[in-house]
């Protein structure tokens, strides 16, 4: 018997354990080189080569195409929730669309009920509102039509409650009268009426009316008031280039004191002034501002002391004017010397201007 029985067992259980695990090496390597042999009866292209032949590589797997799914019990349980899906997206746009039904309809009867209420309130209020006009407020400068007037035209149309009056109509009938250029109407709470008139501004007679400073022709039954203002001649077509012409010859001769009085212009365009004192100045057709102007310095030096004595003056000569004096005048005496020409026409003397 041996003395040390447990070591002779420790070694044959250490045997074993090496016996097992060459014998599972021994099986990792056939199963090794099994797959090895597998692979190279698949792909018989060697496992080694040349380092200048390209080394063979196995082609990838195709890949399936997109929206493919298999055939099984899982894709029916698929196919069935997309139905669901679409049928509860149905009952949704319906709900959704019968929600927006309801929103219109209840918009609807919210403006019906509207009108109905505003319809019912409008007789109550228009109560209110209706009252008379108790007085009328009349503004501006009355010199061409009479505050009396105005008034009467006012009244005529003034034949409503406060509210209800027609404030066009009176405004037309306002200014239906020539001497209005405008009217401003305002209503003043409770029951006043506001009526604001501006007369129109003649600048100069025409015709039996007036031009405005537009250079409008207006007609007016009584041109008495107009007596005052200048009085200009022409074709229609041409009076806003005569009222221009007035204005321009104004401005030279009104700061020598002499007013226009008229102004002419005949069908060829031929000028003719009346200043005062009565002076007829013949002017011409062309260069109305330059004789004009000559005119001025003749009349500077040599016919302002003397201008009662002048009767006419042409200025249609390039380098002078020719004066007429009035009959008897001393100057008439100092230049007219022959006692033939008593009783006729005084005729008339040339008068060479001096420019400074």
């Amino acid at each position: 018997m041996d003395e040390n029985p447990k070591p002779r067992r420790r070694a044959a259980v250490s045997e074993s354990v090496t016996r097992s695990a060459d014998d599972s090496r021994s099986e990792t390597n056939r199963h090794e080189a099994r797959a090895e042999r597998d692979v190279l009866m698949e792909n018989p292209a060697p496992r080694y080569s040349a380092g200048d032949m390209p080394v063979a590589r196995p082609e990838p797997a195709a890949r399936r195409e997109r929206g493919y799914t298999k055939a099984s019990p899982q894709g029916k349980k698929n196919r069935a929730s997309d139905a669901n899906d679409s049928r509860s997206g149905f009952k949704l746009a319906f709900t959704w669309n019968f929600a927006w039904l309801n929103r219109r309809f209840v918009a609807v009867v919210m403006v019906i009920f509207l009108g109905v209420a505003i319809y019912w309130a409008s007789g109550p209020i228009a109560k209110v509102f209706e009252r008379p006009i108790k007085s009328v407020v009349v503004e501006g400068e009355f010199h061409l039509i009479s505050k009396q007037r105005a008034t009467e035209l006012i009244g005529d149309e003034i034949n409503g409650d406060f509210l209800q009056l027609d404030l066009m109509e009176l405004k037309a009938a306002l200014l239906s009268d020539p001497w209005v250029e405008k009217v401003t109407l305002n209503r003043r709470w409770p029951d006043t009426l506001v009526v604001k008139i501006i007369e129109q501004k003649p600048i100069a007679r025409w015709g039996d009316g007036f031009l405005n400073q537009r250079g409008e022709i207006v007609r007016v039954e009584n041109a008495e008031p107009l007596s005052g203002l200048p009085w200009l001649q022409g074709s229609e077509a041409d009076a806003i280039e005569i009222l221009q012409q007035y204005q321009d010859l104004s401005q030279i001769l009104r700061s020598r004191g002499l007013d226009v009085l008229a102004l002419k212009c005949d069908n060829k365009k031929s000028w003719r002034l009346t200043v005062k004192n009565h002076v007829e100045i013949a002017i011409g057709r062309d260069q109305v501002m330059e004789k004009i102007r000559r005119f001025v310095t003749v009349y500077d030096t040599h016919l302002s002391s003397v201008w009662s004595d002048v009767k006419a003056i042409d200025v249609r000569y390039t380098n002078g004017v020719a004066v007429r004096w009035v009959a008897d005048s001393a100057m008439a005496k100092k230049y007219i010397k022959s006692p033939l020409q008593v009783g006729l026409p005084a005729s008339a003397t040339s008068v060479k201007p001096q420019v400074h």
